[in-house]
């Protein structure tokens, strides 16, 4: 075989030298599993011999596809979306793609503006690693058009990698009633998103259960009003006053270091006077200073799963109607939940 060494080795040069046709050639390139394994290794052989790349450019435009995933974040300033994002475009590239990050700050117009711009980019695929202000919007807008995979959040018309939420609250339930606690609280957003509505139903009906009450809190921390039941209340009134919650259970870490200060303000030590779990396990969560008991999310995991799930759609070994993946998470008992005050 004579071959212009100036010229960048082809598809059918690694077919003449392998003995094979271009086809048995781009079936090995692909991983497809029909070529014969000696057949498989002649090929490998010869293309290691010539140093032949495939044209992923040209790849794409016969896929009508880019070798590029899009991902979807509400925003990068809590270290746990941040941190799944980073995981997830180090998976992503493992897979040979690359990545398109944009932030939407829950706004339904970023949002949509997102997903039109990795349309118009023919994305492979998309992976939202938050729920979504307008979701059915987006659902409408995508159609069917790419496959999707939530990550550490779920919607019906996706795929979706999550923790079970709901068996995360019954855990931090468990914790607390075996501490002898029976007047609890639970502190979420004022306006929660599906995450924080099964995390807090898992709680309720667990202590409820149990004999004891939970007093539903809303919360925008760390300026916004504090409500109960959507009545505007203090932190003093429901941490120092009659019948005051000696345990909080706050739907995501940040906020439950919120409650931290706010009991630090009030002359509550933690946790002789007052427990707090939070949800997620960021980061700093474990720091010395912090030390916050919390329902641990494996990021890895999630993400692996999701990841997998996604290319499993694009290369289409999966198909069907949206599935959802269960992760197990487990409780991180830490410094700041203890037995209940007498």
């Amino acid at each position: 075989m004579i071959r212009d060494p100036r010229r960048a080795p082809t598809l059918g040069d690694v077919a003449e030298l392998a003995g094979v046709s271009p086809s048995t050639v781009s079936n090995v390139v692909r991983g497809s599993s029909v070529v014969a394994s000696r057949t498989r290794r002649r090929v490998l052989a010869a293309v290691d011999q010539l140093g032949y790349r495939p044209n992923a450019q040209a790849r794409q435009l016969r896929a009508g596809r880019a070798r590029l995933i899009g991902i979807v974040a509400h925003q990068l300033t809590n270290p746990f979306v941040a941190d799944i994002a980073t995981i997830a475009e180090r998976e992503i590239a493992r897979s040979g793609f690359g990545t398109m990050l944009c932030t939407t700050r829950d706004e339904p117009q970023s949002e949509e503006s997102a997903i039109s711009l990795m349309l118009e980019n023919r994305v492979s695929g998309i992976v939202f690693l938050s729920y979504l202000a307008e979701t059915a919007e987006i659902a409408a807008r995508i159609d069917g058009s790419v496959p999707t995979m939530f990550i550490a959040a779920n919607e019906s018309w996706s795929d979706s990698v999550a923790v079970d939420e709901r068996r995360g609250g019954e855990l931090v339930a468990r914790h607390l009633l075996g501490l002898g606690h029976r007047d609890l609280a639970f502190v979420g957003p004022i306006h929660p998103d599906h995450a924080d509505e099964e995390r807090r139903e898992g709680f309720r009906w667990l202590v409820e259960a149990s004999g004891g009450s939970v007093a539903s809190l809303s919360w925008d921390a760390p300026d916004g009003a504090l409500l109960r039941e959507g009545m505007e209340t203090s932190w003093a009134a429901q941490l120092t006053g009659q019948g005051r919650a000696t345990a909080v259970f706050a739907s995501n870490d940040f906020t439950a270091i919120d409650v931290l200060d706010q009991a630090d303000s009030l002359g509550l030590r933690v946790p002789k006077d007052l427990s707090i779990v939070g949800f997620d396990d960021v980061s700093f969560a474990a720091l010395r200073r912090i030390n916050l008991t919390t329902v641990h999310q494996p990021r890895h995991e999630l993400v692996r799963l999701g990841v997998e799930g996604l290319m499993g759609r694009i290369s289409g070994r999966v198909n069907g109607p949206p599935r959802v993946t269960l992760a197990g998470g487990d409780l991180r008992v830490r410094a700041t939940t203890g037995r209940a005050p007498a």
